[in-house]
């Protein structure tokens, strides 16, 4: 799997738990009514809890909660307020400053919900939200779902792509994951190419982790009913001028496209059908889609036309990358060692001059042993290279084996 790293956009709060020790100390540092404050302009928010899922009530015990950042970004002041029966509630005495913000939020059933006001629209009142869950993952819609092959290097053959996928929830209520239950899936998922790295997520969904599964990865952020935007950006390897591969969508998609750049003429997506070129920050490029798939369905993608290296770059990187030594090694030993037993045969059985200029043969040599100590040799080089013959032993008795491969004559092998 790929190395992971998440980017999120500004959620409203991205985790309860910090969110709680975030507000533990600053209650204590930043308590609404202190001197400094009172010494400022204030106003009172006033705002209005509302549950949105139909026939539900609002519960008795929520707490409101307002976060106060300064134009500096820092911390600048907390207040916490409880909701009437009817879901009002205000907050008194609020700190008012040029370019603070004011963050508002409500947390029911686990999931936030919330708001960001600034200081010159306080004066309205707020509406919060609230929803009940599902673990139903069939309310999200994928409405479109975009890969844009970025760029292309052929030197290194690889692609640089980017997705981008607008989610729709139009239940009424939150789509809650749980990863215990695999029967039940409730989480978003995302296929990726084969062996795909430095992959980047970025979402306007609050909170949430990345997780990887199968082929590609889940979200596991709450989906609250409404529009969502979720990109993502990758690397992934290609061999061949064209790679084909299973582009699963467990959500669906009402549209699929793929959009490929115009600096690429040969690269096409054969299997989808060509449409009018998109033009993106003035670069233009070739689209194809497809559309109305039903979820689980997916797609074969096939991307034609990949720019390879000249054959000396190919070459290169054919012998600087892992699996060529995995192969030449072995391969390059037995043709070794083979060699090495045909040498030592021939050697064994070669006419020798003897006494008076007569002709005769080294009975010393005998091809059995030869062969014994060619093994030797192969079973000497496979414990160096897993490590359980140090270095200095193995050459020495390497060469005593090879000397003895080599020589005209030998003694009988121990």
């Amino acid at each position: 799997m790929p190395q992971l790293r998440r980017t999120y956009g500004v959620p409203v709060v991205r985790s309860k738990l910090v969110l709680l020790m975030v507000l533990a100390v600053a209650f204590s540092l930043f308590p609404f009514g202190g001197p400094s404050i009172l010494a400022q302009e204030t106003t009172i928010v006033r705002g209005q809890v509302v549950n949105g899922t139909a026939g539900a009530d609002i519960p008795d015990d929520l707490s409101v909660l307002m976060l106060i950042s300064g134009a500096d970004g820092r911390l600048a002041g907390t207040g916490q307020a409880s909701p009437e029966p009817d879901g009002s509630f205000v907050f008194d005495d609020v700190q008012v400053e040029d370019g603070s913000t004011y963050t508002i939020s409500v947390d029911h059933l686990g999931v936030f919900y919330g708001a960001s006001l600034t200081h010159d629209n306080l004066d309205g009142e707020l509406t919060l939200t609230v929803y009940e869950t599902t673990k139903d993952a069939s309310i999200i819609q994928i409405e479109r779902h975009v890969m844009v092959i970025a760029a292309v290097d052929k030197n290194d053959q690889l692609v640089s792509a980017i997705e981008f996928v607008r989610v729709m929830n139009s239940s009424d209520r939150t789509l809650l994951p749980d990863l215990t239950n695999l029967d039940q899936i409730s989480f978003l998922r995302f296929a990726l190419p084969p062996n795909p790295a430095e992959l980047n997520v970025q979402s306007d969904l609050p909170g949430g982790d990345i997780v990887s599964i199968g082929t590609g990865f889940a979200l596991t952020s709450a989906v609250v009913p409404g529009a969502h935007s979720i990109d993502y950006s990758y690397v992934f390897p290609f061999e061949e001028d064209t790679l084909s591969y299973r582009q699963s969508l467990p959500q669906g998609a009402g549209i699929f496209q793929v959009l490929v750049p115009e600096t690429f003429p040969n690269m096409a997506v054969s299997n989808l059908t060509s449409i009018d070129p998109v033009n993106i920050q003035d670069t233009s490029y070739r689209a194809y889609e497809v559309r109305d798939l039903p979820p689980g369905q997916g797609l074969q993608l096939e991307i034609t036309g990949l720019p390879l290296p000249g054959a000396l770059t190919r070459f290169s990187n054919t012998i600087t990358g892992g699996r060529f030594w995995q192969i030449a090694i072995p391969s390059a030993l037995g043709v070794t060692l083979a060699f090495m037993l045909l040498w030592g045969l021939i050697r064994g059985y070669r006419p020798d001059s003897g006494v008076n200029g007569q002709s005769t043969v080294s009975a010393a040599v005998d091809p059995a042993e030869r062969a014994a100590v060619v093994r030797a040799v192969a079973s000497l080089d496979l414990q160096y290279q897993e490590g359980h013959v140090p270095e200095s032993d193995y050459r020495t008795q390497r060469q005593e084996l090879l000397n003895r491969v080599l020589s005209s004559g030998g003694d009988e092998l121990e």
